[in-house]
């Protein structure tokens, strides 16, 4: 479904004036986060899923050193991209349509990451829950140093009558803001002092609806990551598209690579970061987290 909206969406993006932000505080131009995407125990959903943590660190770790050896950037940090929430075909005990990760699981990445200098997105994607609804049960999971939140409205089906997966879900940027309040308010309540990242994934515009509404947070880092497969001139054309360099000094943004799907081939990490060109394709703004599923 993803690499059919790319192709849907390659004729239709024209202007990004609707793609507007309020002023977003950033990461520094020097940090970078690279991560492993998937759900423990599920091959089909990411090399999370194909490896042991044992086996899972040396390989991020050295994918981190990669960009590390090509960029000069020695500030680049490796991390695990955990699938938390899962949305299901079936409404399950909660009638949410999410399956949740259990909280032994969640702690087993935590620590093994704490200890290796990795940190861990917890991803929720949201059912029938509201974006703040499905942030609630991980918000305890801030209190680690190394952890960070993301949300994915492509499975959301609040008040939609269909399962997860008939239809590409949105949110809002109120909804954004009431996520980023929920982690503040946590934040301050547990003298949580560090910046957090929250993570947006959106690969149309309509994923997010009312941009201009999101407001700037104080110790949150707000990304917006692009998680569609396709070629790679056509990811490059549809990222550069939504992260002119106006929407870059706003919100940073993020990008996907699929091993299996990204035909014909995967972007190399100079190519990622706009250090060569795809043909006549070359990123202009790099994005600030780069993730692999």
């Amino acid at each position: 479904m993803k690499n059919i909206i790319f192709f849907l969406l390659f004729i239709t993006v024209v202007s990004v004036s609707n793609y507007s932000f309020a002023q977003q505080q950033l990461p520094s131009d020097n940090e970078l986060m690279v991560g492993y995407y998937g759900r423990p125990g599920t091959a089909s959903l990411g090399v999370l899923g194909q490896y042991t943590i044992e086996e899972l660190m040396p390989k991020i770790k050295a994918k981190a050193d990669e960009y590390a050896q090509i960029s000069g950037n020695q500030n680049i940090t490796p991390a695990f991209h955990l699938i938390y929430g899962l949305a299901s075909s079936e409404p399950g005990r909660d009638k949410d349509y999410i399956l949740p990760l259990s909280n032994a699981k969640v702690m087993e990445y935590i620590n093994a990451a704490k200890s290796n200098d990795i940190a861990v997105i917890i991803d929720s994607q949201l059912g029938e829950m509201t974006p703040v609804e499905a942030v609630k049960p991980v918000l305890q999971y801030l209190k680690y140093d190394n952890v960070h939140l993301a949300i994915d409205p492509e499975f959301e089906v609040n008040d939609l009558n269909v399962r997860p997966g008939k239809v590409i879900g949105h949110i809002s940027g109120e909804e954004i803001n009431q996520v980023q309040a929920a982690m503040t308010d946590y934040m301050k309540n547990n003298g949580i002092t560090e910046n957090k990242i929250l993570l947006v994934h959106m690969f149309t515009q309509n994923m997010v609806r009312d941009k201009k509404s999101v407001k700037n947070y104080d110790k949150i880092d707000l990304i917006m990551n692009l998680d569609g497969h396709g070629s790679p001139q056509l990811k490059i054309h549809i990222y550069n598209g939504l992260y002119t360099e106006e929407v870059s000094a706003k919100v940073a943004g993020g990008f996907k690579l699929f091993f299996r799907e990204d035909k014909p081939s995967m972007m190399t990490p100079k190519q990622v970061l706009g250090m060569e060109a795809v043909g006549k394709a070359r990123i202009k703004e790099p994005p600030k987290y780069i993730n692999y599923q």
